[in-house]
């Protein structure tokens, strides 16, 4: 079988998110009706981010652009459903949907750059995406306590509490490190002061 060309490739990719995005947005559009308000400024956000993912994976291939890329495509589909009100929540809503957007798309930036997940970006994003669910709980009434008030009463131990969780990651991880998705290559520069690695023999 003759080898695909890289501009037979990009074209591919350019019409499989061309395709991607009118799909998703006639499922907008016949869920709502034909005579509803068509949320064009989540639709150009939700496109803006698609051409930002295009250039991210067929010019410059920096892994900040298709993490840009993919959050604000997502945050411009989450706009695009609940202005169109295919989605049961308000704008009110959409902040802690972006926070676990986040997480979300730092693992997929984590496998565009380096085809697996590795722990260096695994931890931050099960934390964002804690983060997210309880911002999401707070934002739905799930809980009845206030945001402000209960930071006001319990953010310190809450903040503490991260931190005793972050530092025994590093001491798990520096006489554990087998149970972690690590690299030799992300632990190369810890060493102690006799040159000796903290992570290996």
């Amino acid at each position: 079988m003759k080898k695909i060309t890289v501009p037979v490739l990009n074209a591919l990719l350019a019409a499989g998110v061309i395709l991607i995005l009118a799909g998703l947005l006639l499922i907008s559009r016949f869920s709502v009706g034909l005579g509803a308000d068509v949320p064009v400024a989540s639709i150009g956000i939700m496109a803006g981010g698609a051409a930002i993912f295009y250039v991210a994976m067929t010019l410059l291939h920096w892994a900040v652009l298709f993490f840009l890329g993919l959050l604000v495509f997502f945050l411009g589909l989450c706009m695009t459903f609940v202005f169109s009100g295919l989605l049961p929540i308000g704008p009110e809503h959409l902040w802690p949907i972006a926070v676990l957007l986040c997480g979300i798309c730092l693992l997929l930036t984590c496998v565009f750059k380096h085809r697996k997940i590795r722990g260096v970006y695994l931890f931050p994003a099960l934390l964002i995406e804690v983060l997210g669910v309880v911002f999401l709980l707070f934002s739905l009434d799930v809980i009845k306590i206030s945001f402000s008030l209960f930071m006001a009463k319990w953010g310190p131990l809450v903040l503490i509490f991260a931190g005793i969780v972050l530092v025994g990651v590093f001491f798990w991880q520096r006489n554990f490190n087998d149970f972690f998705p690590y690299d030799t290559d992300e632990l190369s520069g810890l060493t102690d002061e006799d040159g000796k690695t903290f992570y290996g023999e």
